[in-house]
């Protein structure tokens, strides 16, 4: 199951870049100095490494203005970090800790160490890049917090006509799909292994016909732990939209969608393991109101998710402006010296 870390375009927005080094440290052709308390320089080959790795995010080629801005970037996180450092506003390691804890913990309640370093780099993230990034967000909070505390709390409430106008603009994109409330018994690989691909077969085949001589699926649900397979703690809501697919793969869509409300699917094999599906209850595709729930299975309607989201983009343009302002001070503090071509 794939998880979207928008990493880049939360970093790019608030002017802080999405990889970063020990600056001072690094070996090979100076691009660029830069001092507000201490010198430190940017790599040419790793700052071009990181141009790359934007690149190939971003799946095309940045552009003169766009190579500039993503140097301005790079800058600006120097500036940040040795402002943080002077001004006293610090971010531990137990803290930034935490933050990958709650990452983690969105994969499931027994995803080791090791497998969550491989899920981050299966996306393109590395572990370190990540760790960085919460601790910008930390340090970039209680900077906020330190000086921007009234403003903050100045900034006006969303207003019920603004949640009605941006409802009536967005209505047609506002439409559950298809979705099958569902749950499962599932054998999952570590490798796969044709050893391991029997042993699972065989496991979930008597699951299946302890089912059929009329076991219930949530006694073999709640019983799954310590007995070799796992199973769903609680009923997933599954919509019919590419974003599923892309997650659990066509042969399991396939067989949630054919399936009858309150049937079993047969022992399944896709590439995570073995599966058994039980379809709950099925719900057609509906234009939603601004009272519905936005998504089943969570709180909160769509007022409430309209309300939340223009609330962020309020927010979101404050940090921005902030921001910007803070570097323009922060430049005519440092020394900056532009050595290569960029």
């Amino acid at each position: 199951m794939k998880m979207r870390f928008a990493i880049l375009a939360l970093l790019v927005s608030i002017g802080l870049p999405v990889f970063s080094q020990p600056l001072g440290t690094a070996l090979g052709t100076p691009l660029a100095t830069v001092k507000l308390t201490k010198t430190e320089i940017i790599n040419d080959k790793q700052f071009r490494d990181d141009v790359a790795r934007v690149e190939e995010l971003r799946k095309t080629k940045l552009n003169d203005v766009d190579r500039k801005g993503f140097f301005d970037s790079v800058v600006n996180d120097i500036l940040f970090y040795q402002m943080c450092e002077r001004d006293g506003i610090k971010a531990s390691d137990a803290e930034v800790d935490a933050y990958l804890a709650q990452v983690k913990g969105q994969l499931g309640t027994n995803v080791t160490n090791e497998q969550f370093e491989a899920y981050l780099a299966n996306q393109g993230i590395p572990v370190a890049d990540l760790r960085s990034y919460y601790r910008k967000q930390i340090l970039l909070q209680r900077w906020l917090m330190a000086t921007k505390s009234k403003e903050i709390a100045a900034i006006p409430p969303i207003g019920i006509d603004e949640v009605i106008k941006t409802y009536e603009l967005y209505k047609s994109r506002l439409v559950r799909p298809d979705t099958v409330r569902i749950a499962f018994l599932f054998y999952p690989y570590k490798d796969r292994t044709e050893a391991e691909r029997t042993k699972g077969a065989a496991l979930i085949k008597d699951l299946s016909e302890r089912l059929d001589r009329g076991e219930a699926f949530d006694t073999l649900r709640l019983r799954a732990q310590g007995n070799g397979y796992t199973a769903s703690k609680d009923a997933l809501f599954f919509e019919r939209n590419e974003n599923f697919i892309g997650q659990f793969g066509q042969k399991f869509f396939d067989t949630v969608f054919s399936l009858k409300d309150g049937t079993n699917s047969a022992p399944f094999e896709n590439e995570a393991g073995w599966w058994i599906v039980r379809r709950l209850e099925y719900y057609p595709q509906r234009q939603l109101e601004l009272s519905d729930t936005y998504r089943l299975g969570q709180q909160g309607s769509v007022q409430d998710y309209i309300g939340q989201l223009l609330a962020q983009q309020r927010e979101s343009d404050f940090i921005k402006k902030a921001l910007e302002e803070l570097f323009v001070q922060l430049r005519k503090q440092a020394d900056i010296k532009i050595i290569g071509k960029i």
